[in-house]
């Protein structure tokens, strides 16, 4: 079987936090035997630092890896992205098909789009074309949000996803999102994304904070994620004030999509500043080191998919609050794994927080019920791989 994942976000040696999950599912499918070539396109961009994302210049166009050949085609990303995120998915389809065409040989059995705009949107030619089935991933925001959304945008991804052969959902939620959008239940499957259980286990919280030079005395407070206004962020620095002290900080760790300035200037509004560290990103092979080194992940996010780093946390015997959003409670049991609380909610969330950071005993207790539960549901990159290469099989 020979199958064309297409994604454009994945980690690269210039961005290498980019979609890192995604580079776990498709090399787990490759373990399973299956002969992969990967394209992750890359918007043309100047080689000039002003710009976002400026090293994208710097790729090649086809990277050799150990599992598989990765190409980096170009293709234009049109901004402002408020108005013109149609085109995006135009010229994409255009120059990403053009280069497949060209480049990938023989031609594969199936291709598997990792975001259904503008990846599956894009692939939706070169699938006719080469009389090929196509496979989409929901990943979350895109088809909870941005398809409900009645844009241009939305009737594109909305047709994608009419179009695909198998949508692949990451959560029951939002397979039922999907579904309310008129798209075919037969063909939507649930395949969760899993975790390194061997990578992501517990360094021991002394040794963790000793490597990452933390502070041994304190109590840490961590969150994960880019800082977007979808993860709640702003949230969880209101909430901030009612549980960061002289004895308690927060960690904020992840990249600036363009909040962090006002972050910290609400931070210092509220006199919490010392006690909030911005670490911008940080390399994924530390994050295991991160989640061992807290007192409990925070994830306050506003809307979800079946977020990773909620398994990587259990997994690390850490445990989480976390808004009850998306697929977040299908992945944590309340009371035993950490917490769940409502979305916009400050309050509900420094209480919670409180809750765990007034009881050490608690706070390992559910720690590690949260690896037994990962384990022993069998949430594993592995488990994803065979039952993605399964619906494969079906198609082929």
């Amino acid at each position: 079987m020979r199958v064309l994942e297409v994604c454009q976000e994945l980690p690269n040696r210039y961005y290498p936090q980019l979609g890192t999950f995604i580079k776990q599912s498709i090399d787990s499918i490759a373990d399973q035997g299956i002969d992969l070539m990967v394209i992750s396109p890359k918007a043309f961009v100047l080689p000039f630092s002003a710009f976002p994302y400026h090293n994208f210049s710097k790729l090649p166009r086809i990277e050799h890896t150990e599992k598989y050949d990765l190409h980096y085609p170009r293709y234009i990303y049109a901004v402002p992205k408020k108005y013109f995120y149609p085109i995006t998915g135009i010229s994409y389809a255009h120059f990403v098909s053009r280069y497949a065409i060209k480049n990938i040989k023989p031609e594969p059995d199936l291709i598997h789009a990792h975001f259904s705009y503008p990846d599956g949107y894009g692939m939706m030619g070169l699938a006719k074309r080469w009389k090929v089935p196509l496979v989409i991933s929901a990943l979350g925001t895109i088809e909870r949000k941005v398809a409900y959304e009645g844009s241009h945008t939305s009737k594109k991804i909305i047709e994608a996803m009419n179009f695909a052969d198998k949508i692949l959902s990451v959560s029951e939620d939002l397979k039922l999102h999907i579904t309310n959008l008129g798209i075919d239940e037969r063909k939507v499957h649930v395949v969760p994304n899993g975790v390194d259980t061997a990578k992501f286990k517990s360094a021991g919280r002394e040794h963790a904070r000793k490597v990452l030079n933390l502070p041994q005395e304190k109590n840490i407070v961590l969150f994960i994620g880019a800082l977007r206004k979808i993860k709640g962020v702003d949230y969880l620095i209101e909430a901030a004030k009612s549980f960061v002290d002289t004895n308690t900080d927060l960690y904020v760790v992840g990249r600036d999509d363009g909040l962090r300035k006002s972050l910290e200037k609400r931070a210092e509004e509220l006199k919490i500043a010392r006690s909030i560290k911005f670490t911008g990103p940080v390399n994924h092979e530390d994050i295991p080191l991160w989640i061992s080194a807290s007192d409990m992940l925070v994830l306050p996010s506003l809307s979800e998919g079946r977020p990773n780093v909620v398994l990587e946390a259990l997994s690390c015997e850490v445990p989480v609050v976390a808004t009850d959003v998306g697929g977040i409670p299908e992945i944590m049991t309340e009371g035993e794994t950490g917490y769940l609380v409502p979305a916009k909610n400050p309050e509900k969330l420094s209480e919670k927080i409180n809750k765990l950071l007034e009881d050490e005993s608690r706070r390992e207790k559910m720690g590690k019920f949260g690896r037994t539960s990962i384990i022993q549901r069998g949430l594993t990159w592995e488990a994803h791989a065979k039952k993605t290469v399964d619906i494969y099989s079906e198609l082929i």
